[in-house]
């Protein structure tokens, strides 16, 4: 059997160094912001210094360059084909995402709200537009407001498949450190009713079934243009004051909407790093009973729970 090539041996180890790298940033939640502010040394002649200094460093580096450069003929080469060849960190996926088009948030000054507007007029102008719009009418008749609580998500789920992390559905512990749906459920009474340690967290739903039966305490909401259609993946948001998401970007199908069932909660959205000097950081505040539509592929964003009642929002898209 054939010894490894020092090329093959070198490549693997600065494979494994760079894997290491994407997984820090995952677990520190480094924004891109923050990385693009990152110094590097300066002048060509500090890098000789650094080189000359580091012999061993100099070779290395030298080894690598080669050796990316084969990888990337070779991975031109099957670019064509289905399967993918590794699977990136999803910080990576921010990282590498391709430049937007800063026409997206020149010119947005904040959240437009509306009410009583029509499926077609939210169609013609905001339905598909990167501003975020709410509509502060659109739960006028829904159970869920009326029912939705922590104990009702946790008779919900209590019992039963539903929740279960499967390969179809998410969970987010955010900080809580509850590391799944069947946790959050066994807290104390204390910790449940946000009088103890404070908590946030977040699910997608697993079965159709599960789905349809949330779906019978809220509706569709009224505005979402009639050809517009989604799967059935809800998504569900809840937790106490001063606790939500911390700055991201999804990487979802399609735009969003999520509504504010209880609390409030303020969100934050940030233009892509590219836009940062055409486009302004936006802040405002979803009130209960309001729905946010925003395209959170393109926006970074943040959600902090206000003071007040426990946040409980439900979320979806639509293509």
């Amino acid at each position: 059997m054939s010894q490894p090539k020092p090329c093959e041996k070198k490549g693997k180890s600065a494979e494994l160094r760079v894997q290491k790298i994407l997984n820090k940033i995952e677990s520190l939640k480094l924004s891109n912001a923050y990385i693009s502010q990152l110094q590097l040394p300066k002048t060509e002649g500090r890098m000789k210094k650094v080189l000359n200094r580091n012999p061993k460093l100099y070779s290395f580096i030298t080894v690598l360059v080669l050796c990316v450069g084969m990888i990337v003929q070779w991975f031109m080469k099957d670019l064509s084909t289905k399967n993918c060849v590794f699977e990136l960190p999803s910080a990576s996926k921010t990282l590498f995402r391709p430049p937007e088009d800063c026409s997206m948030c020149i010119g947005v000054e904040g959240a437009v709200r509306l009410a009583n507007t029509s499926a077609q007029e939210f169609e013609q102008y905001y339905a598909y537009n990167a501003a975020p719009v709410i509509v502060t009418d659109a739960m006028n008749h829904w159970k869920a407001v009326q029912e939705f609580s922590f104990d009702f998500f946790a008779n919900f789920y209590r019992d039963g498949k539903m929740g279960k992390r499967i390969n179809d559905c998410f969970y987010f512990a955010y900080k809580s450190g509850l590391n799944s749906l069947q946790e959050v459920f066994s807290m104390d009474a204390a910790r449940a009713n946000l009088s103890g340690e404070p908590w946030y967290v977040g699910w997608s739903t697993c079965y159709s079934e599960e789905t349809r039966k949330l779906r019978s305490y809220y509706n569709r909401p009224y505005f979402l243009p009639k050809t517009a259609e989604s799967d059935m993946v809800d998504w569900i948001f809840m937790g106490g004051p001063g606790q939500g998401a911390h700055m991201h970007v999804d990487s979802v199908k399609h735009m969003s909407w999520q509504a504010q069932v209880r609390g409030r909660k303020r969100w934050e959205l940030a233009p892509p790093p590219e836009c940062l000097y055409a486009c302004r950081w936006l802040t405002f505040t979803l009130q209960p009973g309001e729905i946010l539509v925003v395209d959170t592929n393109r926006w970074y964003h943040k959600t902090t729970v206000l003071p007040g009642d426990i946040s409980i929002t439900i979320g979806a898209e639509y293509d």
